[in-house]
């Protein structure tokens, strides 16, 4: 059995799931702190930071999380 965070997440995997998840049904706030805590986890995660972008309400914010994104897959 795997030990939950206190957050709840038992995994980058279930953070990421949860957030897409959160992330579809409307949820931005549950969706952009599940993508945050996998950031603080593993901030190289490029699934995290493309569905970051889907929560930030500025376009600026947005570029950002793609910058980031496309910067560490080297494009």
């Amino acid at each position: 059995m795997t030990a939950a965070h206190s957050n709840g997440f038992k995994s980058i995997q279930d953070a990421l799931d949860l957030g897409v998840q959160a992330v579809e049904q409307g949820d931005l706030q549950s969706g952009e702190a599940a993508f945050s805590w996998v950031l603080k986890k593993d901030p190289e995660n490029t699934v995290a930071w493309l569905w970051l972008a889907c929560c930030a309400p500025e376009e600026h914010a947005r570029e950002e999380c793609y910058k980031r994104a496309s910067s560490i897959n080297g494009y």
